[in-house]
């Protein structure tokens, strides 16, 4: 039996799940409690509001988080239903980077050998990533590979050119998978494949699970991907008490994985009571009504115009770079009226590099920063972890990699010295062809400062010292960080980058040792991936570093941001753009192919493209809504950054009263 708690974004959902778990664990414990909720972030926050006298184990997960932990503790059970030579005592989880590397070189292999995707332009790695997710949603809708290429090809509605692409992709994606699993390397795809066609199938751990938990919670049930949601279904359904929420128009992320027909079809329909909570702690009671005007105008199409009192002003200008200026202006006054900075949000189809630079350029005059969610920070951006690239690099004479600006950058912190004395020396060795000079030599000695020369001369000598070590570059990391970084007194997130940056080298040389034999060559190709920025840093949530910075984000990136409760004012930024109604398909994959709703038609044109763009926009928008108290200020301009008229719908379907139009 279940209970479902149905409200909308901001109606306290989420306490009520935590107000649940405290009631079961004072009387049972927690030892019996599974928890499902829907990020890592989301996981923190609810292990941190928990206050208990005594607690055991916290079973608190993300789905995918759940399923690697079971693969890890029960892997026997699917090492013998591996019909081959090979046994290991534990398989190797790919993060995200190393199953892009792997795709992205056989990517790359097949495009030379073989001239795939002929007329993609298309980089590899973009490729790559396609297939990936290609692979995730079928795992995550319970496809085999089978079904997968059946949809695939079937999708293409006969155009042969498109066929051909797609099966050069199924047959790149069938050998990434058959060398997955000959070495046991899981990304998401097969972890969630072996979880749910071998490990739920076998009836030790099925009375496991029945043993094990009594209780199941879960949040944002909307948002959980198919697999999750059976997967839960077979849980209350082996007599497990189930306390789950559920947000109607919680779908805006269907197109990645979610499936919101299907949590109400399997829960809704025979839950023991619905409990809807219809205050709103992120809103005010003007957004009331605005969920069906926005369904009513942008999805049904049944009025011409959404309008409401939380609308309060438009921005408008022929340039965009005027309306810019004006958006920034409007910012700045409304701290200056008492708003915080981090309760302002600006919200935009797309993150330019003009509307960074711009907003960037006005607020930063007045004292105030962006905090933009859609900035995946490199790990090499990092200076404590870009000083153990850099040293790597001349450690192996590879120095043909390092730019004057990065290497300035760390002789700034190894050897403490001011801008100007660092890009000296950078300039210097630079000009030497970027090999270690010896400053006498150069005369710079006294330019530098004796000890700023003093810690060069110690540098060198150390480096030379490590050359006749042979170390491997995870050894490497560890000597220069414990000898040369440590004593700097590095931040909490200079000790994380570092960490993860010898963490991620080890898991990277597991996962492909099989497929890049030589260790120099395996160094290089990770030092690559660095630099290429396919290996982000992981984010440390420091709340203080958001306070007095203004929200910069897409929608999808705001909803499922854990950080954002919801804001004061919102600017809804660009609104005749046609990025606001981007297709969900791309060359070589279309997320609504997975689909309940293609399993009945089995088909794909302009007209459904259409409504599923409306629908997703309208999802965004409602969402939206629900994360703003005080107002929402609408901006627009008739050209784009690239001089380009906008035609997109946004706008017409927009009204802004005129007595709230004076911004």
């Amino acid at each position: 039996m279940h209970t479902i708690y149905r409200g909308s974004g901001g109606s306290g959902k989420t306490t009520e799940l935590l107000k649940k778990y405290h009631s079961i664990a004072k009387n049972n414990g927690t030892e019996d409690i599974l928890v499902f909720l829907s990020s890592a972030q989301n996981v923190r926050n609810f292990r941190e509001n928990i206050n208990l006298m005594t607690a055991g184990n916290l079973n608190i997960y993300t789905y995918f988080g759940f399923v690697n932990s079971e693969i890890k503790k029960h892997w026997p059970l699917l090492e013998e239903n591996i019909k081959d030579d090979r046994s290991v005592i534990e398989p190797t989880f790919m993060t995200i980077e190393t199953s892009h590397f792997l795709m992205s070189n056989y990517v790359e292999k097949f495009r030379s050998k073989k001239n795939f995707f002929k007329n993609i332009k298309a980089k590899s790695v973009q490729i790559a990533v396609q297939l990936i997710d290609n692979l995730n949603l079928a795992a995550f809708n319970l496809l085999s590979l089978d079904d997968l290429k059946n949809r695939l090809i079937y999708s293409t509605n006969g155009d042969m050119e498109k066929k051909k692409y797609i099966e050069e992709s199924l047959e790149i994606m069938e050998i990434f998978r058959a060398f997955c699993i000959k070495y046991r390397l899981l990304d998401y795809s097969l972890s969630v494949s072996l979880f749910n066609n071998n490990m739920l199938k076998n009836k030790d751990y099925y009375s496991f699970l029945e043993k094990n938990y009594k209780h199941i919670l879960v949040d944002d049930l909307e948002k959980m991907v198919p697999s999750g949601q059976k997967f839960i279904k077979k849980i209350i359904d082996m007599g497990t008490d189930g306390y789950l929420t559920y947000n109607e128009h919680g779908g805006f992320n269907r197109f990645f994985g979610g499936n919101p027909q299907l949590s109400k079809k399997l829960f809704l329909e025979d839950a023991e009571s619905i409990i809807d909570l219809e205050n709103n702690f992120t809103s005010p009671a003007e957004s009331d009504n605005l969920e069906q005007e926005i369904k009513s105008v942008i999805e049904m199409g049944k009025k011409k115009f959404v309008e409401s009192p939380l609308f309060k002003g438009e921005i408008d200008s022929e340039l965009r770079g005027d309306m810019l200026i004006k958006l920034g202006r409007k910012i700045i006054f409304l701290i200056e009226q008492g708003v915080k900075a981090e309760d302002i949000a600006v919200i935009s189809p797309q993150i330019d590099k003009v509307l960074l630079f711009s907003l960037n350029h006005i607020l930063e005059k007045h004292g105030y920063k962006l905090n933009n969610l859609n900035k995946s920070k490199k790990l090499v951006d990092i200076p404590f972890a870009r000083a153990l690239v850099i040293l790597y690099l001349f450690y192996k004479n590879r120095t043909e990699m390092i730019g004057i600006s990065a290497l300035q950058q760390t002789f700034s912190l190894l050897l403490e010295l001011d801008p100007v004395r660092s890009s000296l020396l950078a300039e210097e060795i630079a000009a030497a062809g970027m090999r270690l000079i010896d400053l006498d030599d150069k005369n710079i000695r006294e330019k530098i400062g004796f000890a700023g020369s003093e810690r060069y001369d110690y540098l060198k000598k150390w480096l030379k010292e490590k050359e006749n070590e042979e170390l491997e570059i995870e050894h490497f990391f560890q000597a220069v960080f414990s000898q040369l970084l440590s004593p700097l007194n590095p931040s909490r997130e200079d000790i994380f980058a570092c960490k993860q940056m010898i963490e991620s080298v080890a898991r990277f040389r597991e996962a492909v040792s099989n497929f890049h034999m030589q260790n120099d060559d395996l160094s290089g190709r990770y030092i690559d991936m660095i630099y290429e920025g396919t290996l982000a840093a992981d984010t440390l949530f420091l709340e203080e570093e958001k306070k007095e910075r203004i929200i910069l984000s897409t929608p999808y990136k705001f909803l499922f941001s854990p950080e954002t409760d919801g804001v004061e004012y919102m600017f809804l930024i660009d609104i005749s753009s046609e990025n606001w109604l981007r297709s969900i398909a791309k060359e070589l994959v279309n997320p609504y192919i997975f689909t309940d709703q293609w399993k009945i038609k089995k088909e794909w044109n302009d007209k459904i493209d259409q409504n599923i763009r409306r629908r997703q926009l309208s999802d965004f928008l409602i969402n939206l809504v629900n994360k703003v108290n005080n107002g929402i200020i609408f901006t627009d301009s008739f050209l784009n950054s690239m001089g380009w008229e906008q035609d997109g719908p946004l706008y017409k379907w927009i009204m802004v009263r005129r007595e709230n139009n004076e911004v």
